[in-house]
C-alpha cells in the first residue's frame, strides 16, 4: 500500500544589481524569474530554495508534519 507524502517548497530570488541581497521573487516562479531576469538583463542574479519531504505516518518524533501544498493559481 502506497503511503501519503507531504512536502513543502519555498524559494525566494533576487537580482544583485538592482536589489543586492534583498529578495525580490517568492515562491514557486522565484527561480524562472532570476533566470528570465539574467537573460533579459544579463545581471547576475541568486536563488535559494528550500524543501522538505516526509513519507508516511509520524514515527514518534516531535517535529510537525507537513503541510498540504497550496493550490497553483495563475496571475
Amino acid at each position: 500500500m502506497r503511503e501519503t507524502r507531504a512536502g513543502i517548497t519555498s524559494a525566494i530570488s533576487g537580482c544583485y544589481q538592482c536589489g543586492g541581497a534583498d529578495a525580490r521573487w517568492h515562491g514557486k516562479n522565484a527561480l524562472a524569474l532570476a533566470a528570465r531576469h539574467h537573460d533579459s538583463t544579463g545581471h547576475t542574479t541568486w536563488c535559494e530554495q528550500v524543501m522538505s519531504v516526509r513519507y508516511g505516518p509520524g514515527m514518534g518524533d516531535d517535529t510537525p508534519a507537513a503541510a498540504a501544498p497550496a493550490p497553483a493559481t495563475s496571475n
